[in-house]
């Protein structure tokens, strides 16, 4: 796990006074196995506790939607921290289906939509570059709404220091949206190119 991140180095440091324990046994969980577990209540020092605690209760655990990958986690991480006073969601299959979006911080106005695309966005891939399209003209063109998307030519998880400024201009932005609660819609783009340098680029509908 990347613990360069600023937020993860500030969230281990205050975990190591109050650390969670497996819902089963009630074992100190370490933090690593605590961060894997982040977005469920329920969380299990081990695979036996949790199938042990399923075979023993009659409660259904809940659970969530697997990331798609390790830079989508930290960044609901960070969200989370960020924003405690909103909820915040990921993987939502109800919002647009059949798509899905990753993120969604729902402030007291208006939800903030959040996607990140990787290298595989930047592919020939004309299937994925239509889906992006289709996903932005739907909320921030028909339905006025605010989308954030961060992009990115390289793996910025494996790049702390271009992942923390990622992550800082990503709150930034969301910042401005619930600080202006302007209506309608708006796409902002940040763009991580191969260089590591940072472009922005926004759309109003």
């Amino acid at each position: 796990m990347a613990t360069e991140f600023n937020f993860i180095k500030s969230l281990e440091k205050s975990y190591d006074s109050h650390p969670a324990v497996c819902y089963y046994c009630g074992k100190p969980l370490s933090f690593k196995k605590f961060y894997k577990q982040y977005e469920v209540p329920q969380k299990f020092c081990s695979k036996k506790c949790k199938n042990s605690y399923a075979k023993e209760t009659s409660d259904t655990l809940k659970t969530s939607e697997e990331f798609s990958s390790q830079t989508e986690r930290a960044i609901y991480t960070f969200l989370t921290l960020q924003y405690p006073s909103y909820v915040v969601k990921h993987n939502l299959k109800d919002v647009y289906p059949p798509y899905e979006i990753d993120m969604c911080v729902e402030t007291n106005e208006f939800p903030i939509y959040l996607e990140y695309n990787g290298n595989l966005h930047w592919s020939n891939s004309r299937k994925r570059q239509l889906n992006d399209k289709i996903k932005k003209d739907e909320l921030c063109a028909r339905r006025q709404l605010k989308l954030v998307r961060l992009w990115s030519e390289i793996g910025i998880y494996s790049r702390p220091s271009v992942f923390n400024e990622a992550l800082k201009k990503l709150k930034e932005e969301i910042d401005t949206l619930i600080k202006n609660n302007i209506n309608g819609g708006k796409c902002i783009e940040i763009v991580v190119d191969k260089n590591e340098e940072f472009h922005r680029y926004t759309e109003e509908f």
